[in-house]
């Protein structure tokens, strides 16, 4: 049997510190959106919590065992769910997928993957609708109705959400939390893979997802903020990539802002996260608010980092300790030209756009920074840069990382993305970048290798 109900206090300081440890511009903020979260998980604590269950074995009954468990999460009777209860999930030996989507009514919970002998798999909640005549796949795959909701899985992936239509998640409510959760491959719908949205739209106060990894959505995550909220996302330890190219010069993104002209503002938090390889933007921000804090961004086709507000609208971004990385792809010499341009900026920001870069590395690609624009925040070592060459640092310093053959240029056939998370962009001792850039080195430490694993096609710029 599963650990009694209640949110342990081992499990609240681990959700609590690792969501906040980042530098000192940030802490503040984070601050008072701690003391938020902590206020809602003693709101859980002061509860006497029960676990129940979900398991296809069950009796689909009362939910209060194993063997009453209800079959499939979208078939919880959310009457008997009382705040601070634990919705435990069978994943089986090996794996467990529920063909599902639920919507959350009730505040104050946690649903998370079985850690007992013999429901420990991965749980995989799948978009596939089996009802559909025409394979039209479910819509979202947890809507989150109620606030104060926390999505656990016991590893990382240990939940994995993927093959919905239009979003894995819908978060429009306050103080809820993803821990080592997956969602991947956001379908769309037939004929021609219209209506993909994001892995997770989210809005709301304190929302947290931590150790969590987005792949293949098109859009990682989707800042959709809520009138009259403070609105406020944290991204701890995660990653956004893709293990395919995109479509018709169309690779999505890591992470969009609101692109509302005049509506309400998040502050998105990303700390030690990855981004790429090979997006069109790793970021892309048009309104609002963005902290960056230990990132590696990587190999966009258009911009690792774009700052464009327009008109009626302000985005202000700030980048201390991140790695930028692009590899400059250029055309084969014994091929045609490339039939489409790839801009491969590593930061993009427009004269109404507000950006500090500080402490960071920037290597290769193309600096898109209006003369006179300061984006300079101190400390950054640039090399390899073209376009304004002055914007970031004064002049070119090779940081010297672990991994000595990073390719500064390449061609499209030899461009493999996959090989880029198997780098160590960490720097050599001695290095006059020592105490700069991203501390994440080798990003398949982090969630494994991922990225495409040839070259780059034709028609998202290849040959």
């Amino acid at each position: 049997m599963e650990a009694q109900g209640c949110l342990g206090r081992q499990l609240l300081w681990r959700i609590i510190v690792k969501s906040i440890s980042i530098p000192k511009f940030a802490t503040q903020a984070l601050l008072g959106l701690s003391v938020a979260l902590t206020a809602h998980f003693a709101t859980i604590q002061d509860v006497a919590a029960r676990n129940l269950y979900v398991s296809p074995a069950g009796s689909g009954t009362t939910g209060e065992s194993w063997k009453t468990a209800w079959q499939d999460p979208a078939k919880i009777d959310w009457t008997k769910v009382a705040s601070g209860d634990h919705i435990v999930v069978d994943g089986g030996t090996s794996g467990i997928t529920y063909k599902t989507a639920i919507t959350i009514p009730v505040s104050n919970i946690v649903i998370r993957q079985s850690s007992g002998a013999g429901h420990s798999g991965q749980v995989t909640f799948s978009g596939v609708n089996v009802d559909s005549p025409f394979g039209n796949p479910q819509r979202t795959g947890i809507t989150f109705a109620g606030s104060n909701i926390h999505v656990v899985g016991a590893r990382r992936s240990g939940i994995k959400l993927n093959s919905y239509g239009a979003e894995g998640v819908n978060i429009q409510t306050s103080n809820n939390s993803l821990r080592n959760v997956e969602i991947s491959r956001i379908t769309g719908f037939p004929p021609y893979a219209g209506g993909r949205i994001a892995g997770a739209t989210v809005g709301g106060a304190n929302n947290h997802f931590i150790n969590c990894d987005f792949r293949d959505c098109t859009v990682g995550a989707l800042d959709k903020p809520v009138a009259g909220l403070t609105n406020s996302t944290i991204f701890n330890n995660c990653t956004f990539g893709a293990n395919s190219y995109g479509f018709f010069m169309n690779c999505g993104a890591g992470i969009v802002g609101s692109k509302v002209v005049g509506g309400p503002t998040s502050t998105i938090y990303a700390h030690r996260c990855v981004f790429g390889p090979y997006f069109d933007y790793g970021l892309d921000v048009a309104n609002g608010s963005v902290r960056l804090t230990n990132c590696m961004l990587m190999n966009a086709r258009l911009a690792n980092l774009k700052v464009a507000p327009a008109a009626g609208s302000t985005a202000n971004v700030t980048a201390s300790n991140c790695t930028i990385y692009q590899t400059k792809i250029v055309q084969d010499p014994f091929r045609a030209p490339l039939p489409y341009g790839l801009p491969q900026h590593a930061v993009s920001v427009n004269a109404a756009g507000k950006l500090r870069v500080a402490n960071s590395i920037i290597f290769g690609g193309f600096v898109d920074v209006p003369a006179g624009q300061k984006v300079n925040g101190g400390g950054n070592v640039q090399y390899s840069v073209s376009g304004n060459t002055v914007a970031l640092a004064p002049s070119m310093v090779d940081p010297k990382f672990v991994t000595s053959h990073i390719y500064a240029q390449t061609t499209p056939a030899v461009f493999i993305p996959q090989a880029y998370t198997l780098f160590d962009f960490t720097v050599q001792p001695g290095s006059p970048a020592v105490g700069k850039g991203s501390p994440v080195g080798k990003v398949a430490d982090i969630a494994g290798p991922y990225g495409p694993t040839s070259g780059l096609p034709s028609n998202v710029g290849g040959p």
